[in-house]
């Protein structure tokens, strides 16, 4: 198995590679800035990819943060955007297959502080 270090590095690149990260410009001309936290890792399962090969299924967790030129504490917070997303990866770390990313909030809930 991978060491958590590169497994969390694989994750990085999957999201940034994903989302459509940093400096924003919206319709508006309004500024904004999207990041992003991982929220968790789950422990890897190892699972059969075809009759040769096995590989490690992982899944994890991630909110999205929308700040915009009017984010100000506490009366109008960043947006936060809740994902879940599974990647199945080889030995070596290469991305073999992975799920749609699921929304595990709706973006229209108040944002979790």
């Amino acid at each position: 198995m991978l060491p958590e270090s590169k497994i969390k590095d694989i994750i990085i690149a999957k999201i940034t590679q994903d989302e459509d990260l940093g400096d924003q410009v919206g319709g508006s001309g309004h500024l904004g800035y999207i990041s992003y936290i991982i929220d968790s890792i789950h422990k890897p399962e190892r699972v059969q990819i075809d009759d040769d090969d096995d590989g490690w299924k992982i899944t994890y967790t991630y909110t999205l943060v929308v700040e915009t030129e009017f984010t100000y504490y506490p009366d109008n917070p960043p947006r936060e955007y809740k994902y879940k997303k599974t990647i199945i990866i080889d030995d070596n770390g290469k991305i073999i297959s992975e799920s749609p990313k699921e929304i595990t909030n709706s973006p229209f809930s108040p944002p979790v502080l």
